[in-house]
């Protein structure tokens, strides 16, 4: 009986000193990475927002499930070339803070029209949405279409992928959330940062080693609960989310490129299971390149989903051309408005 309480009591000391050492290490990362771009107010709590470069129309990114602004960072500094470029956090991760609301599409997209609007970020906008991101800007553009004149998808998650990727991808999404559940249990007590602290870059997901140095530590700061506990709630509400982008409509001639991984990402299933899946998803990919007449389809051969880590340079040449045509099909306007 002693054996078993000295037990409990060591553990429950242990577990409170990784909660204290997790608590002390997040409060220090506040002073020491504060948020490159401002934080602007969204209606009771406060989005964060960085943009680089000049010009118009501004370019505004959207990262997918469980991200933050800085996975951008290899296709934001080559777009700052030629382009205002803007990336942001949504409520619960990087430097926002969170929102009580739920995290649907449709809350993330009024969301993402509040800030812009209260940034003093003006229209027109092209877009960029990877996986969940690609259903927010979707729903964006059919909601304000006076204010986007250009959209590029990256690996964007399907409206329809419930109904033609059952059962695969709602374990998917399953297999997901247990694994950001784990992530916040061992966040809460300093587990995470402990190994990164003992382990270095090795103990860092793969994506977190591909993006530059001085942004790595950057993100590894802000593996934080909220973040793992947003991406939770976006994933149970996904479906909700592409149910309300089904409902939605482009424009028949908005400049369009949807970019498809190469490598398959299915990869944790039987391999025959996983081949059928990789090509229904690379068909929905097609179908949503035909919702526009001014759309297109890229594979990106040596990329899994992460497309703007693994090939950022496709996703820059993609923005620069729905640019291009968008600055076509403006002046083609123009000529047949003079005649």
């Amino acid at each position: 009986m002693k054996y078993l309480l000295g037990s409990f009591v060591l553990l429950f000391i242990l577990v409170l000193a990784g909660a204290v050492y997790q608590a002390i290490a997040t409060r220090a990362d506040i002073d020491k990475y504060p948020p490159p771009g401002k934080l602007v107010d969204v209606g009771g709590y406060k989005l964060h927002i960085n943009c680089v470069g000049e010009g118009s129309p501004t370019v505004v990114m959207e990262y997918g499930l469980g991200g933050l602004s800085l996975v951008w960072s290899l296709v934001e500094s080559e777009v700052a070339k030629f382009a205002r470029v803007c990336t942001y956090d949504r409520a619960g991760y990087g430097w926002s803070e969170s929102s009580s609301k739920p995290r649907t599409s449709q809350e993330m997209v009024e969301e993402l029209h509040t800030l812009l609007t209260n940034a003093g970020i003006k229209s027109p906008y092209i877009l960029v949405g990877h996986s969940l991101g690609g259903l927010n800007v979707r729903l964006f553009a059919s909601q304000y279409p006076d204010e986007v004149v250009g959209i590029v998808l990256v690996d964007a998650v399907p409206a329809n992928v419930y109904a033609r990727l059952a059962p695969v991808f709602q374990n998917n999404m399953a297999a997901t959330r247990r694994m950001f559940r784990s992530l916040s249990l061992i966040t809460r007590l300093g587990l995470l940062r402990l190994l990164v602290q003992l382990l270095g870059k090795q103990a860092t997901p793969e994506f977190v080693r591909k993006l530059p140095s001085k942004i790595q530590p950057m993100i590894v700061a802000k593996f934080l609960p909220k973040t793992f506990e947003t991406a939770i709630a976006e994933s149970l509400l996904m479906e909700i989310s592409t149910q309300q982008v089904s409902q939605s409509k482009l424009s028949d001639d908005l400049p369009l490129i949807v970019l498809s991984h190469g490598i398959n990402m299915f990869s944790n299933i039987p391999d025959q299971q996983a081949k059928k899946a990789g090509l229904t998803w690379e068909k929905l990919q097609a179908e949503i390149a035909q919702l526009s007449s001014q759309g297109s389809l890229q594979i990106a051969q040596t990329s899994g989903h992460n497309i703007h880590i693994d090939q950022p340079k496709l996703v820059v040449d993609a923005i620069r051309q729905v640019a291009s045509l968008q600055l076509k099909i403006k002046n083609s306007k123009f000529k047949i408005k003079d005649n």
